[in-house]
């Protein structure tokens, strides 16, 4: 990945899900991280097992900052990354540290949640 490559992308992160007195979930704003990265094909050996994902788009990005999956423990959701005109879902996530000219960087396997553009039947 050469820095001439790069695409922007926007990270969205979600805190843990809360909920009111009767029950339903709380709406939350998510915090925006802007970055730069580059888009590759996915791996295919990569099996994603998202509840919700049906076959959809996918893709590998390599990102300059620091991408997160879900975390069970805590209840946090994976991150969102907006490129392209749609929202794209972590599922994988491997980090890499910097290595001579090559900068520390998150490759992440994402799918295609929503296009910004919806498809009409």
């Amino acid at each position: 990945m050469w820095p001439q490559m790069t695409d922007a992308f926007t990270i969205r992160r979600y805190a843990a899900q809360t909920f009111d007195a009767q029950g339903y979930p709380v709406a939350q704003t998510p915090t925006e991280i802007p970055a730069t990265g580059s888009v590759q094909p996915a791996n295919d050996q990569v099996v994603i097992t998202d509840p919700g994902y049906k076959g959809e788009e996918r893709r590998r990005f390599f990102i300059f900052a620091e991408v997160l999956t879900a975390n069970e423990t805590t209840g946090t959701p994976s991150d969102e990354v907006e490129w392209d005109g749609g929202v794209w879902r972590v599922f994988s996530v491997d980090p890499w540290r910097g290595l001579g000219p090559i900068a520390a960087h998150w490759e992440a396997e994402v799918w295609l949640v929503q296009p910004i553009v919806p498809v009409t039947p």
